[in-house]
């Protein structure tokens, strides 16, 4: 398993002021984005920002797992098998939010949470759009 953090998503009810803030206050670099669906990923030295409408998060992780999560899902530079890894994960004893599905975006992804509810997120990318 990686053991840097690729991508900080914070999941934020305020999507429009927040993509202000970083692209227009901070100045952070815009690698992609879709308004439609509030997200929006911005370019760091060693990783990427990414800002995510609750709405949309929450269907990707469930509603009740959001609430939980502080605001932030971190995730793990690019796996090189995620369903690999997420087995050798369970049978370590964590207990996965969501089984690895791949997005329409092309990326497959599974979640989980640690002992206090932060939400941690293992990827790997399937085809790059």
């Amino acid at each position: 398993m990686a053991h840097h953090i690729e991508w900080i998503i914070l999941v934020t009810d305020h999507f429009k002021a927040s993509y202000t803030f970083y692209k227009d206050t901070l100045g952070f670099t815009v690698v992609r984005e879709t308004q439609k669906e509030e997200f929006c990923q911005f370019s760091l030295e060693h990783g990427f920002l990414a800002i995510y409408g609750r709405t949309a998060m929450e269907k990707l992780v469930g509603k009740e797992h959001i609430k939980t999560a502080g605001g932030a899902i971190y995730t793990f530079a690019e796996s090189e098998d995620i369903d690999r890894q997420y087995e050798d994960l369970k049978r370590k004893g964590v207990v996965f939010l969501t089984q690895p599905t791949t997005q329409p975006w092309g990326q497959r992804t599974a979640y989980f949470a640690d002992p206090d509810g932060h939400i941690w997120e293992i990827q790997q990318w399937i085809k790059k759009g």
